[in-house]
């Protein structure tokens, strides 16, 4: 089926007929016929997968492997609610925190077969935590909890504040009635007692005093990697955070990262019930030696550090109530987005595509590099996953990798820089118009009803598995298609 134009290329064809009308062909002045870059070096594949019904996966081949030992494959799911009554959401598996594949996350969404996922991605940015050596987990379970890099949200609840961006925040794809809405995102949390006292909470489900990978707010400082050995660790002395119901990791306990002191303070906890009133405080986080502290159901706890902790025990005796003020902005058009549970939203850093144009902004990484098959040169090797949507206004998944290698010796991951991937979706035969870049690398998973069409690439005692994510988008059953019908 031919892609439509979009607007801006419908009208220039429009123009276009009107000046052959009115100038003789000698005169006729030439057409740029300069190819896009999925045309000029990529294969459409005749075989299109439309197995599930409403989901249809069209995949391309590479020509020229520009020094690569076997093409990468571009993989696109359109997703058609007028086919199927399906729709666009997000999940965080079995717990927020919890360490899961997209195929486990995937299947736990329903124990109903028929109302198992359609088709599916890995989510937004995150980063995997060592879990503190105290903790105790059950057998089989990994031994880390993730930690989301930006806004995450399912069915209208907060799992992460927004990376603070000088007040900006950053990307993020608000997914509700069934479609992504791509824009930048800033939280802005607090703490209000019944006498309208009011305090910053600085984040919701991680360790106090230590941020990964972005400042939440204006306090947040950088820690050297020659101090932690880890890139973006951000530490604040003075720190509230909030933990959901749904977190199914321990809540922290001090101390987990030897290289960050504003993390080892005891702290302050305090237990809040489903109305806000607070059913218990105390010195400490975490529980005592081998304790584990858990988030009780239709509950909440707070856990704070340095003047957080002194609020805490100043504010928060028994019996009193205070008031969790979340409030969820899009900075982009300057409104608020209420957060009920119709929103889920994954965040990132980059929209790759704006209204069918590259963002001029969007920078051009590229986290790691392999080299190539000729000598001296070098690839990048960074998978990439994106959602968006196209010109019929349909939410789409994209993955680009490369293919399962003939042994284990050469990694399985191949994929572009960030603006060579925003460049190659913005190719007319996509017709994508809004693109997120997702979480890439070894977390890019794509999937189909049961079926993974993404090879493995990270390795685990010499063997390719699918990494762990902190969250998924996916298509899943939903009334919303039946409007468009």
């Amino acid at each position: 089926m031919t892609t439509p134009l979009r607007p801006a290329f419908a009208v220039a064809a429009a123009l276009t007929a009107a000046l052959a009308l009115t100038t003789s062909a000698a005169a006729a002045p030439t057409v740029d016929e300069s190819q896009s870059l999925l045309a000029a070096n990529w294969v459409k594949n005749a075989e299109v997968d439309a197995t599930v019904p409403g989901v249809t996966r069209t995949t391309w081949t590479e020509k020229n492997l520009d020094n690569r030992t076997r093409p990468r494959i571009l993989q696109i799911v359109e997703i058609d609610p007028s086919a199927a009554p399906i729709g666009l959401e997000s999940t965080i598996g079995a717990g927020d925190g919890v360490a899961e594949t997209v195929a486990e996350q995937l299947a736990g969404v329903s124990s109903v077969p028929t109302r198992h996922p359609v088709a599916g991605v890995n989510g937004g940015l995150f980063k995997s935590e060592d879990k503190h050596p105290d903790h105790l987990l059950p057998a089989g379970t990994e031994p880390v909890t993730l930690q989301h890099m930006g806004v995450s949200v399912t069915d209208g609840v907060l799992h992460s504040s927004s990376c603070y961006n000088r007040g900006q925040g950053t990307s993020g794809a608000v997914i509700q009635y069934g479609v992504p809405y791509i824009t930048k995102l800033l939280t802005e949390l607090g703490l209000t007692t019944a006498d309208g006292t009011t305090v910053h909470l600085d984040d919701i489900n991680r360790d106090p005093g230590r941020a990964r990978g972005c400042a939440r707010d204006g306090d947040d400082r950088l820690v050297p990697e020659e101090v932690t050995g880890a890139k973006g660790v951000y530490t604040d002395p003075d720190e509230i955070v909030l933990f959901t119901d749904d977190y199914r990791f321990p809540v922290p306990k001090p101390g987990i990262d030897p290289t960050v002191t504003t993390e080892d303070d005891p702290g302050f906890e305090v237990v809040l019930d489903s109305t806000g009133k607070v059913t218990a405080a105390r010195e400490g986080r975490g529980g005592a030696d081998t304790t584990q502290v858990m988030v009780p159901s239709k509950g909440r706890i707070l856990q704070g550090v340095g003047t957080g902790a002194a609020w805490l025990r100043a504010n928060a005796a028994v019996g009193t109530r205070l008031t969790v003020d979340q409030k969820l902005k899009d900075t982009r058009l300057g409104r608020e987005i209420p957060l009920d549970p119709s929103v889920d939203v994954v965040g990132s850093f980059h929209q790759v595509l704006r209204d069918g144009a590259v963002p001029d902004e969007l920078p051009d990484t590229c986290n790691q590099s392999g080299p190539g098959a000729a000598p001296g040169t070098v690839n990048c090797t960074d998978s990439r996953t994106a959602v968006g949507t196209n010109v019929h206004g349909h939410a789409v998944l994209v993955t680009l990798t490369g293919q399962t290698q003939p042994d284990n010796t050469t990694t399985h991951e191949d994929g572009a820089s960030l603006r060579t991937f925003a460049s190659l979706l913005d190719s007319e035969e996509l017709g994508l118009i809004d693109a997120l870049n997702l979480d890439g690398g070894g977390s890019t998973t794509l999937m189909t009803g049961t079926r993974t069409h993404t090879p493995p690439t990270d390795r685990v005692n010499g063997v390719y598995v699918h990494r762990h994510v902190a969250d998924s988008v996916y298509a899943g059953i939903s009334g919303y298609g039946m409007y468009e019908k």
